[in-house]
């Protein structure tokens, strides 16, 4: 959805879409979204302040790192931006950033084009380990087994007789 800035009335404006995953453009190699993503915008103008207030919710189906089975995990994402129209200022001395800073959107045209926005949302949503729950136990690194389904009762492994001596220094720190 691209919403003109300028045509914008003092006060509150909201719109609402729904976006598809083709709509967004997102890579879908390690996540896929499922269904639609819902949006809703909240546009708040008061004289040359504009302030923008996202509201997301989809589902993405995933991998989980651990056990590899494809798992469902939904999302309510919120974020606020303070758009501005132009180009962001050059400042010439280093200061400390402050809300406002980190929170600024520069946009160049008078145009707000929303699909850069929620997929920057989706993507910094995404679990840089996602896991199918908390307490997954992974695979089995004799078998390969999914040890949430299964329990392996594989035999102890011959221990490389190079560690045997890390092995007794450890018996060792345990016991004192």
């Amino acid at each position: 959805m691209k919403i003109d800035l300028t045509s914008l009335k003092e006060g509150k404006t909201e719109y609402w879409e729904e976006l598809g995953s083709q709509d967004l453009d997102l890579p879908e190699s390690e996540y896929k979204l499922i269904d639609k993503l819902s949006a809703h915008y909240v546009l708040n103008k008061s004289g040359k302040n504009l302030t923008l207030n996202l509201h997301a919710n989809y589902t993405l189906q995933m991998t989980c790192s651990r056990c590899l089975t494809k798992f469902n995990q939904a999302f309510k994402e919120e974020s606020m931006y303070i758009i501005q129209i132009g180009q962001e200022k050059v400042v010439e001395t280093e200061r400390e950033l402050t809300t406002e800073d980190i929170l600024m959107l520069f946009i160049p045209t008078t145009e707000l084009d929303t699909v850069p926005i929620l997929r920057e949302t989706i993507l910094l949503s995404i679990p840089m380990k996602p896991l199918c729950k908390p307490d997954c136990k992974g695979l089995c690194p004799i078998c390969g087994a999914d040890q949430n389904k299964t329990t392996c009762h594989h035999e102890e492994q011959e221990i490389d007789s190079r560690w045997s001596q890390l092995l007794n220094l450890k018996k060792e720190l345990s016991k004192g």
